[in-house]
């Protein structure tokens, strides 16, 4: 099969796709892309199709840039995510820019190049037909606590040769078959981001006082954030008389508060079930937004209902053709 080579990995990389999320029972993370919508807008431009109505076409997610690639066989790829001012490296030494959401040919030999990104975390590297890794749960996602059980894809590593379909290295795809319009909606907000969430039944017996405390704080993400959760920094939240209770099943997005009184968000590895007190759950749209947040950025909180956290995941879903 043809490949690309990993020449340089000094950030994080792994193979994603929309994840497992059919395994929380049997105690595996769902996992998954972080961005989904970026992931979804890279298949989408390259011409990847549904599958049982979804996306199931492996990505690369390239966390913090600095990964390059040679090509092996030449192909076709898309990036779109964290702008990593790619570039192309010719083996004649010229070097060619890469903008994100662009399809571009990558010719046997020559390297591809993410630097580091200057805002956002996660970029997405898709190719036709999605790159070849071994499932596990029907789904190619890594996940960091998970390596070691060795049931999926080993981990992505200097020297190790990332493979794909065949045709993929000789169909290739014109401007025309590119929706250029998906690219204009600006999905990632470049203010602080104001998380939605669904109050939970500890949030409707908190006092007045204490719920104005959580949300009127803006909230800075601790640099021991990652895509296991976000840890938020900002004053102490009182929360009198709660104390960890059995654990149970945790949720995408659930909003745990420790005994510290400084809230996490759950992310794509998080734990499957967990003992802390819970405030609620943030909507799968603004987890997306969030995912791309840096250390030391602020973020803020607002209730939802059930009914808007719903038309707003359709909207996003409809917007990708997924039912």
């Amino acid at each position: 099969m043809p490949s690309l080579t990993i020449s340089k990995l000094t950030g994080k990389a792994s193979f994603q796709d929309l994840g497992r999320n059919c395994a929380q029972h049997l105690g595996f993370s769902g996992s998954g892309a972080a961005d989904e919508y970026s992931y979804l807008l890279a298949n989408q431009l390259i011409g990847n199709q549904l599958i049982e109505n979804k996306f199931s076409a492996a990505a690369i997610e390239v966390t913090l840039g600095q990964l390059s690639l040679v090509a092996n066989e030449t192909c076709q790829l898309v990036i779109t995510g964290a702008d990593c001012q790619a570039y192309i490296q010719i083996l004649n030494g010229e070097k060619i820019t890469i903008n994100n959401n662009t399809v571009f040919n990558l010719t046997q030999g020559n390297e591809l190049n993410l630097a580091l990104p200057k805002k956002q975390l996660h970029s997405y590297i898709a190719i036709v037909g999605g790159f070849s890794a071994t499932k596990f749960f029907n789904s190619v996602s890594q996940t960091t606590s998970e390596y070691a059980l060795a049931f999926g894809e080993a981990e992505l590593e200097v020297g190790k040769k990332l493979y794909f379909p065949a045709h993929c290295s000789t169909e290739m795809y014109s401007d025309e078959k590119i929706n250029k319009g998906e690219v204009k909606h600006n999905f990632h907000q470049s203010e602080q981001l104001i998380l939605r969430f669904l109050p939970s039944l500890l949030w409707q017996i908190l006092t007045p006082h204490i719920k104005q405390l959580f949300l009127n704080q803006h909230y800075q993400i601790s640099p021991q954030s990652n895509r296991m959760g976000y840890r938020l920094l900002g004053e102490y939240l009182p929360v009198k008389n709660v104390t960890q209770t059995l654990s149970k099943p945790i949720n995408y997005g659930t909003i745990q508060l420790p005994s510290d009184g400084q809230p996490i968000v759950l992310m794509k590895e998080r734990q499957t079930i967990g003992g802390y007190p819970t405030l609620g759950t943030v909507i799968q749209t603004d987890l997306f937004r969030l995912s791309q947040k840096r250390p030391g950025e602020k973020i803020r909180f607002i209730p939802a209902s059930l009914e808007q956290a719903q038309a707003q995941l359709l909207a996003f879903r409809e917007k990708f053709h997924l039912r």
